[in-house]
């Protein structure tokens, strides 16, 4: 008898921990959801391509919406459109479409190019080509669309992406670290040269400012990743790739 009943309180009570680290759970979520509720509406609202809500948080895609599309421009450096802007040739604010008149005020992105990557930002060392050791070769933003799996810039699974903007893992390996093996091959091109006697580091991204970005909440860089995870697909095959792998821009959507 008194064995059952100490079995009964032990499951009360394991049941009664589970029960409060829910709660605790959900209302630590629910509280991050309320916080945000504006800029979940904004970025639901602002959000230039239609988003695919099926397995995804809502709340999660509309927060990844506005700190992608109204805090960081990311498509202001992820796109490569062939006319060199990321907004419609009527749409762009920077344009005057009358000879004496202001901007109409009117901005519209343009969803075919959004997010594909392919702007070129330069070689690494200015004046060099990429072909001397030491050098990496022009530096071109990725594709940061989803891929077949669903999954943003090519198929990067959440913790994946956590390293990427914390840690500015480079996952591609475009730019390795000349004298690293590579698939059995020694880089002696396209490379960077070692730290300290280089002047980078080539496991890490050049360019995209993970070092800014990684001061942002896990709750606000995995709503950027679901973000990313609900726009459409895209192949680029108009922008020209990094010379290390031409194909990188390119996406499997299906």
């Amino acid at each position: 008898m008194l064995e059952r009943l100490y079995k009964g309180v032990i499951a009360t009570a394991a049941g009664g921990a589970v029960l409060l680290g829910g709660i605790f759970l959900s209302s630590e979520r629910t509280q991050a959801d309320d916080t945000w509720q504006d800029e979940v509406q904004i970025g639901l609202n602002i959000a230039p391509v239609p988003l695919n809500f099926i397995g995804k948080d809502r709340n999660l895609v509309g927060l990844g919406s506005f700190l992608v599309n109204a805090v960081g421009d990311c498509n202001g450096c992820h796109t490569g459109s062939p006319i060199g802007s990321e907004f419609t040739a009527t749409g762009n604010p920077f344009l005057i479409l009358a000879p004496k008149g202001p901007f109409t005020g009117k901005i519209k992105i343009d969803p075919q190019y959004y997010l594909a990557g392919g702007q070129d930002f330069g070689p690494l060392c200015p004046g060099v080509g990429g072909t001397v050791p030491g050098c990496a070769p022009d530096l071109v933003t990725r594709n940061l669309t989803p891929d077949f799996t669903g999954r943003p810039e090519g198929g990067h699974s959440l913790s994946e992406f956590l390293n990427i903007i914390q840690d500015g893992t480079d996952y591609d390996h475009i730019h390795p670290i000349c004298g690293e093996k590579i698939d059995g091959m020694t880089r002696t091109n396209y490379c960077v040269s070692a730290p300290p006697a280089g002047v980078t580091n080539g496991d890490v991204l050049q360019v995209m400012p993970w070092p800014i970005f990684r001061n942002m909440s896990t709750y606000q860089l995995t709503a950027i990743w679901t973000y990313l995870s609900a726009i459409p697909c895209i192949d680029n095959t108009w922008s020209a790739g990094p010379l290390a792998d031409p194909t990188e821009l390119q996406n499997k959507c299906h």
